[in-house]
């Protein structure tokens, strides 16, 4: 049962994302969220689950730190909002193996490394050893005895949303780590390559012009000679070849890259400067992360009619052959403005995806536009969950991903006098 929001320690954050990532890892097996995951994570993870399940989909996943760069999770930084909470994200890089397979058959498998994000919020000034009454007796007793069962009645409560929390995560690709894979294989293709060629030339080239005569006093000298000539100019011309290779293949992805670097430079410059004119505390980094969440909310509902964090335009899922999504680190700002009170967000978010099709799995690049919108009187609680709000006519408390009106006054709710709701979402 959930009813009450208390810090019981400071685990550090390594901890929290090694815990949650062998959480994570264990969900796409056994289908149990997260401990350490956020009602609203676990509520997005829940439907990719059932999507999966749909299609008849089981993804295995390891996580692997033996190649790690950093054994410790570093903070990249720390947001404090103006409620109770504080929250880092926190960066620690994993091997990563995938396994995707469809009616029990392996469909693809992909390996990588992987730099993950998690934001982690803890609540603030908590006393965890407070008196609060037992929900289900009356009977005064610590909100800790609850968890092992009240003295009274003896009913033991699960309290799902206790602090400290992974309330936001993705991971990126290391394209560090993909450089390091092609530079030796290449290198060693190239090098071996051009020894066969020059050394092949030479013998061909030198039994033409018949200097080597089979069964003559120096055939095993010309012979090796030729060896020798193959072994110096063959490794010294594939390293050339190799370094031309690799030249020209980083000058191709520098030229790619620079299509996304002024358009992710402009968003991460732009958009905080004009979201701290509005609030203060604004972080780029969580913001982003609070849109990939939304982001695969949408992908992921199957209906949008009593989906409180869609509040556009009646409109059908699109996107119900994808069951999974990366975020490629890039993202395009579109436009920002402010109608009344609510500020809207436009922003262009670069994906991975992989797709179901006729019984395969096949990746893709996909471009997701989502409009964001929030009223910019908003306190920021970081603690907030879409799972548990609370109406602003009768102060009634309920789940918002299953109801759009409140179930005890029947007033519609809104999101965005909360938080960040989506107002329009598809593919670019």
């Amino acid at each position: 049962m959930s009813f009450f929001n208390l810090t019981f320690n400071n685990n550090e954050n390594t901890e929290i994302v090694d815990k949650f990532i062998d959480e994570y890892a264990q969900w796409h097996n056994t289908g149990k969220t997260p401990d350490m995951g956020s009602l609203d994570v676990n509520y997005t993870l829940e439907l990719q689950k059932k999507r999966l399940d749909e299609n008849n989909v089981r993804k295995e996943v390891v996580f692997d730190t033996k190649e790690s760069s950093f054994k410790q999770a570093l903070k990249c930084f720390t947001v404090t909002d103006r409620g109770d909470y504080k929250s880092d994200v926190a960066c620690k890089d994993y091997k990563v193996t995938e396994t995707f397979f469809v009616n029990n058959k392996k469909k693809k498998k992909r390996k990588n490394k992987r730099n993950f994000y998690a934001t982690i919020t803890r609540l603030l000034n908590q006393n965890a050893g407070g008196a609060v009454a037992c929900p289900n007796c009356g009977a005064i007793s610590d909100v800790q005895d609850l968890l092992t069962g009240c003295k009274s009645c003896g009913t033991r409560f699960i309290i799902d949303d206790l602090f400290p929390k992974v309330t936001n995560f993705y991971h990126i690709k290391d394209e560090a780590d993909l450089i390091r894979k092609i530079l030796k294989p290449s290198m060693l293709i190239c090098v071996l390559g051009m020894i066969a060629t020059v050394m092949s030339y030479s013998l061909i080239s030198n039994i033409n012009n018949g200097n080597i005569v089979q069964g003559s006093d120096d055939f095993v000298f010309q012979i090796v000679q030729c060896v020798i000539v193959g072994l110096i100019y063959g490794t010294v011309s594939g390293y050339i070849l190799w370094a031309a290779f690799i030249l020209i293949w980083m000058m191709i992805g520098a030229i790619k890259s620079l299509f996304l670097l002024g358009p992710h430079v402009r968003a991460k410059t732009q958009l905080p400067k004009v979201m701290r004119q509005i609030d203060p505390n604004f972080s780029y980094e969580f913001f982003i992360g609070k849109v990939i969440n939304l982001m695969k909310l949408m992908i992921f509902s199957d209906d949008y009619t009593n989906l409180a964090a869609y509040d556009g335009k009646p409109m059908q899922n699109k996107f119900k052959d994808i069951i999974d999504v990366k975020y490629d680190s890039t993202v395009k700002f579109n436009g920002f403005k402010i109608n009344g009170s609510y500020c809207y967000v436009d922003i262009t978010a670069y994906t991975t995806v992989l797709k179901i099709d006729c019984g395969d799995v096949k990746k893709a690049k996909e471009k997701f536009r989502i409009v964001v919108c929030k009223n910019i009187n908003a306190i920021a609680d970081a603690g907030f969950s879409i799972k548990k709000v609370s109406c602003k006519s009768c102060g009634g408390s309920f789940d918002a991903t299953r109801e759009h009106n409140c179930p005890y006054c029947g007033n519609p709710y809104h999101l965005g006098n909360d938080d960040w709701v989506v107002i329009e979402f598809n593919k670019e």
